[in-house]
């Protein structure tokens, strides 16, 4: 048996129903002498459409326009290669090779098609914090709420007043 069990549930009956077919599944898994492995986790979704336009039309765009090293313009894919190397570094993999009878194990630039979206958030939120404070660049569109014209979170009263206490 080399099935595996993946279920979302959004209620707590949902999630009695998967428990007992995962104990199901895992009895018959262990009935040939392999071991289980049961993960249970709040469920995150892929990065939004609307991050991924965001971090390409505006972000990345801006931070081509404007920002130069040693007096060089680089193109938005050499800006995102390099923050990919800087904020999102490297993963170890197990891959497939023509020819080869056992995975080859290799190491790979982490992509940003593989984040979350929380992951995706603080991942442009790195990249606009590095952007502007070592390269001086200024955007036009704060984050990608913003630029999708979702609404924005409500500011605390007291940030608010640290704001107005700093200026």
């Amino acid at each position: 048996m080399n099935e595996t069990l993946d279920r979302v549930v959004t209620t707590k009956e949902g999630a009695h129903e998967v428990v007992k077919l995962a104990y199901q599944h895992a009895q018959n898994i262990l009935a040939e002498g392999k071991p289980v492995q049961i993960t249970c986790g709040e469920m995150e979704r892929d990065r939004s459409i609307l991050q991924n336009r965001y971090y390409w039309a505006a972000c990345i765009r801006e931070i081509s326009e404007q920002a130069r090293i040693n007096g060089q313009r680089y193109t938005v894919d050499a800006w995102h290669e390099l923050f990919k190397r800087q904020f999102l570094g490297f993963e170890v993999v197990k891959v497939e090779v023509a020819g080869r009878k056992r995975a080859v194990t290799i190491r790979r630039l982490r992509s940003t098609t593989a984040l979350k979206v929380r992951e995706m958030s603080q991942y442009l939120d790195e990249v606009q914090s590095f952007a502007a404070a070592e390269l001086g660049v200024r955007f036009s569109v704060r984050n990608w709420q913003e630029h999708a014209g979702l609404p924005q979170p409500k500011e605390k009263a007291g940030a608010r007043q640290e704001d107005a206490v700093a200026a």
